[in-house]
């Protein structure tokens, strides 16, 4: 799931589209020749990269059914979503509706290659509708999105692989904190530079600096728990790899050498939650 952050159009022939690089990684179809470049050049300094990717999205839908189920809230919003109709693995709309098929779930992307690509679709994540994480007035008060979803009631809110395209993380959940209805989830993940070397960061860095529409950003695991301030992690499983993210401890995949995506699920405070500890009790 990806999003440029910098409101950029994906389609400057020039350079690769963050979702299409991500859909390379995940075995998709729909991609370029320049999208496979700039995806190899990541790979080349992180081999390790398309499986964490994959795990990245597994992880996507598995925490956002469980927000569902556990805390039986009904509406969901993916934002940067990105091409998910090709790939051999469930979106997080399919996940949702396995456990809620009356639920509620909007999708948002600003890349142009996302949106033509939904437009000519026209079915399933075929709704997905123009907004940017940074604007997040422009992805809540869509006109489209009236009346689907409530914002006196309680969301759960999909960030997977969209904060480290970011260069303010803070202000994303500042900006949902003070927006969302007390009893919201956020599902987020990130990669991070911690236990990674700096010889892949920087190589993966520069891949997406000299190939991509947008940069990345690698954080430590420390700044991207600090944006959570407000929030309360959920703990267990806390902030970890995303393919150890579970709350029952069921879901344990490997750990790669080159390359980590944390991921994490955090509630705004305000109903009371047995299973989430109190502010900051998962630090």
């Amino acid at each position: 799931m990806t999003s440029d952050a910098t409101g950029r159009s994906g389609l400057d022939h020039g350079k690769a589209s963050l979702a299409r690089v991500y859909n390379y990684y995940l075995r998709g179809k729909d991609w370029s020749s320049l999208d496979e470049e700039t995806a190899q050049a990541v790979i080349r300094s992180a081999p390790d990269v398309p499986e964490a990717a994959r795990e990245n999205f597994r992880f996507a839908g598995r925490a956002a059914a469980w927000a569902v189920a556990e805390h039986q809230i009904r509406q969901v919003v993916d934002i940067g979503v990105g091409i998910v109709n090709d790939l051999p693995l469930p979106s997080v709309e399919t996940c949702v509706l396995e456990v809620d098929p009356g639920a509620t779930v909007l999708a948002f992307d600003n890349d142009e290659v996302v949106l033509a690509h939904a437009r000519a679709l026209r079915r399933g994540y075929g709704g997905v509708l123009r907004g940017d994480v940074t604007d997040l007035d422009g992805i809540f008060k869509h006109p489209d999105a009236v009346g689907l979803i409530d914002m006196a009631e309680p969301l759960v809110v999909i960030l997977a692989a969209v904060l480290h395209f970011v260069p303010d993380a803070a202000a994303v959940m500042v900006g949902l904190r003070e927006r969302l209805a007390p009893g919201s989830v956020v599902v987020l993940s990130h990669v991070t530079s911690t236990q990674t070397s700096e010889r892949r960061v920087a190589g993966m860095t520069k891949a997406y600096d000299d190939k991509a529409v947008s940069p990345i950003f690698f954080r430590s695991q420390e700044e991207i728990r600090a944006p959570a301030d407000g929030w309360d992690i959920v703990a267990p499983p806390g902030l970890v790899d995303v393919q150890r993210w579970s709350p029952d401890g069921t879901y344990v995949g490997p750990l790669y050498d080159t390359v980590r995506v944390l991921g994490m699920a955090a509630v705004l405070p305000g109903h009371q939650q047995e299973h989430v500890r109190a502010p900051g009790g998962a630090r």
